[in-house]
């Protein structure tokens, strides 16, 4: 696994091995492919709750409704984290705010300028989560805080029901399987290769990816 630079110093992205490019390029690749939505909601459309049927006002089996409502939220929400990573470089922002919280209610924050635990997942580092300014959004981006101003994306998926658990998704090799699953996995895998490369903070990641030259 390596750490690719997104908006440095601000926001990065794990490249798991054998990837093509790190994970958030290839969530936002995924989530704007009409092909790939198209099967995902011809698989899953059983899956999608009422509640956000109700929300969004689309039945199950309108598709491409489905379809654009995820493209357009990905693109949304990739807009909207450029704009915060500028605005925190132009000095208009302190840090995201708001804009990702704990990924469930075993996570939380230790300190106000962010970083934490996660009882979930047995880790010294907070799994966060966003889903843009839109709500209901039927996309979530998933990272690690190491502060309110510093992320590492691990992954994104599409959440059609109210807990990850019950939510259908995709794996790299195509094969069906569950959004929880994979948050977990990904989870794990950074944070061993956090704890293990001794990076705690921003200024630990920033001195590692100058000293092993990554982009």
């Amino acid at each position: 696994m390596k750490i690719r630079k997104i908006s440095p110093p601000y926001l990065y992205a794990a490249h798991y091995r054998n990837d093509t490019l790190n994970i958030y390029r290839l969530t936002y690749k995924k989530l704007t492919d009409m092909e790939y939505l198209s099967d995902f909601f011809d698989r899953f459309k059983n899956h999608i709750s009422d509640y956000l049927i109700s929300e969004l006002g689309i039945e199950r089996d309108e598709i491409e409704e489905y379809q654009a409502e995820v493209n357009d939220r990905m693109i949304d929400i990739d807009e909207e984290i450029a704009n915060i990573c500028k605005d925190i470089m132009d000095g208009k922002a302190k840090d995201f705010g708001t804009y990702f919280e704990p990924h469930s209610s075993n996570d939380f924050r230790q300190n106000q300028e962010g970083g934490g635990k996660s009882k979930k997942y047995n880790t010294d580092y907070l799994p966060v989560k966003c889903w843009g300014s839109s709500k209901p959004s039927l996309v979530r981006i998933y990272a690690i805080e190491l502060t309110k101003s510093c992320y590492i994306i691990i992954y994104g998926g599409i959440k059609i029901n109210l807990d990850t658990n019950s939510c259908p998704d995709i794996d790299s090799a195509g094969k069906e399987t569950v959004l929880e699953k994979e948050i977990r996995k990904r989870v794990l895998t950074v944070c061993s290769f956090l704890q293990e490369k001794g990076i705690i903070d921003p200024e630990g990641l920033k001195q590692f990816m100058e000293e092993n030259d990554e982009d």
